[in-house]
């Protein structure tokens, strides 16, 4: 799997020809940099198209707001494949496409953007951040940076449902995919797919394969009914006692 352009907006301005922003986490981030920057955009898509030989390549787009993006995103792929074709390059054009979920909207509108993807991968950092308004870089605010809030994990939950509607899978990257507690309550939401650094594939693949799926759907219901992020990590202490 691999995902298209996406630096850090702090970190933007000394890699790409664009000024400071005074709210980066606002601004030009994911797919909004590729269109901006077209070529770069293109360069990338084309690369990916050559790679992608053996058809096991997925791409995927982050920072996805509206189901226009990813529209316009595959038009733009399509514009590449002709491009290979007329240049008679190798390529493969059987390649499956992804939104990261990582903003509210997308969340919303997750039902039709599983309709124009193959698959859907939830992004939970930003998704915590831009749902709790907390910048996760932000040390004074810390405390409302909530993985465990159920606001959170209600997002995740339609999101969910939603593609698994739509015969879509779902993946999720960032903190809660490698966190010991928090990996329980994404399968009790049928979450297909989890995603992590190689140093907790180890211990996550334990949790996973001592798990009851059954009483982790029970648990996943219990914590969507909570009503604050202290009450979800009591639960699943309690659990685990």
């Amino acid at each position: 799997m691999i995902r298209t352009i996406d630096v850090g907006g702090d970190k933007l301005s000394s890699i790409l020809n664009v000024g400071r922003e005074l709210n980066p986490n606002l601004g030009l981030r994911g797919i909004r940099i590729s269109f901006l920057h077209k070529e770069i955009f293109r360069t990338q898509i084309r690369a990916i198209l050559r790679a992608n030989l053996s058809g096991n390549l997925k791409i995927m787009f982050p920072m996805i707001s509206c189901v226009g993006e990813i529209i316009k995103a595959k038009e733009i792929i399509s514009k590449c494949i002709a491009e290979l074709k007329k240049e008679n390059l190798e390529f493969n054009e059987n390649i499956q496409i992804g939104a990261m979920i990582e903003i509210p909207s997308a969340v919303i509108m997750s039902s039709e953007l599983a309709e124009e993807c193959d698959f859907l991968s939830i992004g939970t950092n930003d998704l915590v951040q831009y749902t709790l308004a907390a910048d996760r870089d932000n040390e004074t605010i810390s405390d409302y940076y909530q993985t465990a809030h159920p606001a959170v994990l209600r997002l995740i939950r339609q999101t969910v449902e939603n593609a698994h509607a739509k015969g879509k899978k779902v993946a999720v990257c960032g903190e809660m995919a490698s966190d010991e507690n928090l990996v329980k309550l994404l399968l009790g939401l049928e979450v297909d797919e989890l995603s992590m650094t190689p140093s907790r594939i180890l211990k996550i693949k334990e949790i996973v394969i001592n798990s009851e799926i059954k009483e982790l759907k029970k648990l996943a219901e219990k914590a969507l009914r909570k009503k604050t992020a202290e009450e979800v990590m009591k639960l699943l202490k309690m659990s685990s006692a």
